[in-house]
């Protein structure tokens, strides 16, 4: 009798299955996979119960998660390079000073913010004049130019270190540029860094040698990823991706069919900015909304997403850091948290490392359950464990070139 009871349960997990799309790639960690798969099956659109009219749905962050790497990261990077800014070379000093609160500041290397922004506009009022990159980038100015504003970028963090701030002034580097023209920036870059054959950070020293940096390089959007977003949607979840990268940068990768997502607009929350009167970028958070970094990613699902799946919050959140721990962890609607594991410290590493030893969710119930999923910088894959490698840092041949030129 008992055996009979098992083959019918069995041929009823087959039967359900059959009629959904299940995730199969091999990069997977089975237990993810197994999760992802049970979730879908129980509250898809061949589920009992399922309301088309009220969807369950899937919160993703972006960096590091959707994506290996960080979009806006990789961006300003790539920006470095080639020189893609639309800030006149008069205002350069101005722009970068905007919005911080006191250029006396020490900024650490011995620098306050003045004498660092100063040093930048100089390098870059003599990078103006050059119409050939690859000679451009042979310069001293060059090489002092971007490990400093590198290293500038890294430490507006230090005026609001709980606060978006940071995630707001990266997009500094847009200023001056119209919608279309930072999608199509983007659009290169995205497309330059995925020719890369790994995810590794390379070392940058200014001639001086004050300033030392490790800018990460290389982007991947995974197939299993792809995979996952597809199944979603494909089983009747809404899907959306809450990320604390520019708005506008996340939704020009994507949003556009041709890497693998496909999402609509109204369906990307992140950071969101101001406009100056001639609707080009300005650099400055919309004080109107709530900007979806740390706790305000709980706020954004709550106010934004929720109300159009009756107040209910997700079934899945996807995230890697303790940027996402709050939107992971706060919803009692949660049937499965979904741990990129990139390594992280803190909260993240706690509920990663509880996942990992079977213990039970952060509500002291067995229910939403944490899965972590590895990946490989270096290869730019998942990897079907949960172990994950470092981030390989690289030296270039010479200061001179990165050696990809």
């Amino acid at each position: 009798m008992k055996r009979l009871l098992i083959f019918i349960f069995s041929c009823a997990v087959i039967s359900s299955c059959a009629r959904v799309c299940l995730l199969k790639e091999d990069g997977w960690n089975p237990t993810v996979r197994d999760a992802l798969n049970e979730m879908m099956v129980s509250l898809g659109r061949s589920s009992e119960g399922y309301d088309p009219s009220c969807k369950p749905y899937a919160v993703f962050d972006y960096d590091n998660t959707t994506v290996i790497n960080d979009i806006a990261q990789t961006l300003l990077v790539y920006q470095i390079e080639n020189r893609a800014f639309a800030i006149p070379d008069t205002a350069f000093f101005d722009v970068l000073t905007e919005t911080l609160p006191d250029l006396e500041a020490d900024y650490g290397k011995g620098y306050t913010v003045r004498d660092l922004a100063g040093e930048l506009a100089r390098d870059y009022h003599v990078l103006s004049s050059f119409e050939d990159l690859s000679k451009m980038r042979e310069t001293p100015e060059y090489l002092d130019f971007r490990a400093k504003l590198w290293y500038f970028s890294a430490m507006t963090e230090v005026f609001s270190p709980e606060s978006a701030f940071g995630c707001i002034w990266i997009a500094t580097l847009l200023d001056r540029m119209l919608p279309e023209e930072i999608i199509s920036l983007v659009r290169a870059s995205v497309d330059h860094w995925l020719l890369y054959d790994s995810m590794y950070r390379e070392v940058w020293t200014s001639p001086d040698g004050r300033i030392t940096v490790r800018p990460p390089k290389g982007l991947a959007l995974t197939k299993e990823m792809k995979e996952l977003y597809k199944a979603l949607k494909t089983n009747g979840f809404d899907v959306y991706i809450c990320s604390a990268s520019p708005e506008i940068v996340v939704e020009a990768m994507a949003c556009d069919p041709c890497y693998g997502l496909g999402l609509d607009p109204e369906n990307v929350f992140g950071i969101r900015l101001s406009e100056h009167p001639d609707g080009t970028m300005h650099a400055i958070g919309d004080a109107a909304y709530i900007q979806p970094y740390r706790t305000g990613k709980v706020g954004c699902i709550e106010n934004m997403i929720a109300p159009k799946h009756g107040g209910r919050g997700p079934a899945l959140v996807a995230g890697d850091s303790n940027g996402d721990y709050a939107m992971l962890t706060s919803f009692p609607d949660l049937r499965v948290g979904l741990i990129i594991n990139c390594l992280n410290r803190g909260n993240i590493a706690t509920l990663r490392d509880n996942a990992l030893t079977g213990s039970v969710s952060e509500t002291g119930t067995a229910s939403p359950i944490y899965i972590v999923q590895g990946r490989d910088p270096a290869t730019k894959t998942f990897v079907p464990v949960p172990d994950s490698n470092p981030v390989q840092t690289v030296t270039p041949p010479s200061e001179a070139s990165n050696g990809i030129y």
